[in-house]
């Protein structure tokens, strides 16, 4: 089965601003607002927004086995 989609909105927006949740463990430093799922294999498409001075090296690093792309809009990683 093929992801599921959204229907299109502006997610950068004000009026967004409550689609977007809060990733475990970032004590709010991190959020994730869901694009597309797929949900019998758990494949999905987000975006992830880090807010400024957000600091991740307690989480350690990270490797996935699949590929990961990376747009920033503003500031660096």
């Amino acid at each position: 089965m093929a992801k599921n989609t959204a229907t299109y909105w502006n997610a950068l927006s004000a009026e967004s601003v409550d689609q977007w949740e809060t990733i475990d463990g970032s004590e709010g430093m991190l959020k994730q607002l869901t694009l597309a799922m797929d949900e019998n294999t758990g494949d999905y498409t987000r975006l992830a927004r880090f807010k400024a001075r957000a600091d991740t090296k307690l989480s350690g690093g990270k490797s996935h086995d699949y590929p990961e792309k990376i747009y920033i809009i503003s500031g660096k990683l």
